[in-house]
């Protein structure tokens, strides 16, 4: 995939995507496939074309489940989600789904993460849940390195943030209470939480089989 520079000018921009148009044309549905998709469809959000970049980032998605690159389906799901379309919050309670459920790249379920704490009301306890779990996972699949400090880094300011705006925490002190308080140090209690917000939005509507992928995770 290729990186965009957020201040690319329009006219840049149209050039990569009559350039990705061209290449995806020689393409079958394939990974590689999927992949130019990521990159056509970041740029059509740049352009704020977010239908097209809704419907590419489908196909993009549906290849990824298929050939089970859970990485990628979660990066598709978070163009999906910010394409702004009727079924986008379906989209965000996939792209948690499967970054919480597979070992992925900490960074990206943060991201995706990061869409429920933005899509949920200031100070909500769905907004904490996510806040939480974002950290937990930040630090379970910690990487060593200044990448894995950073994130880290990054997680515990949104969580202290997100506190303050759930019960007005101001001090380490109170802030643990309020971890202890809402057995938020305690996943077994938080991330079935999560989960039932989840399932709130999809609503009932799940584009991948949960109860297959469950039943060919590793066992552990």
């Amino acid at each position: 995939m290729e990186n965009f520079n957020i201040e690319e000018s329009e006219e840049s921009m149209e050039s990569r995507l009559a350039d990705l148009e061209a290449r995806l044309q020689e393409l079958s549905p394939s990974t590689e496939r999927a992949e130019l998709l990521l990159d056509y469809g970041t740029l059509l959000l740049g352009l704020q074309q977010k239908r097209e970049a809704w419907d590419v980032a489908w196909e993009a998605f549906n290849i990824f489940t298929a050939e089970e690159v859970w990485e990628l389906a979660v990066v598709a799901t978070d163009i999906l989600v910010s394409a702004d379309q009727d079924d986008s919050m379906i989209a965000l309670a996939h792209g948690i789904w499967l970054g919480i459920t597979y070992p992925i790249n900490p960074e990206t379920t943060t991201a995706i993460l990061q869409h429920m704490i933005d899509e949920s009301p200031v100070g909500s306890d769905t907004a904490a849940v996510a806040a939480v779990t974002s950290h937990f996972l930040a630090d379970h699949r910690r990487r060593e390195g200044q990448s894995g400090d950073n994130l880290l880094f990054l997680t515990s300011q949104r969580l202290a943030e997100v506190a303050a705006q759930h019960r007005n925490i101001k001090s380490q002190d109170e802030f643990d209470i309020w971890m202890a308080g809402n057995e938020f140090d305690n996943p077994d209690s938080f991330l079935p939480k999560l989960s039932a917000a989840v399932d709130a939005l999809a609503d009932g509507t799940w584009w991948i089989n949960r109860d297959a992928l469950r039943t060919a995770l590793p066992k552990t």
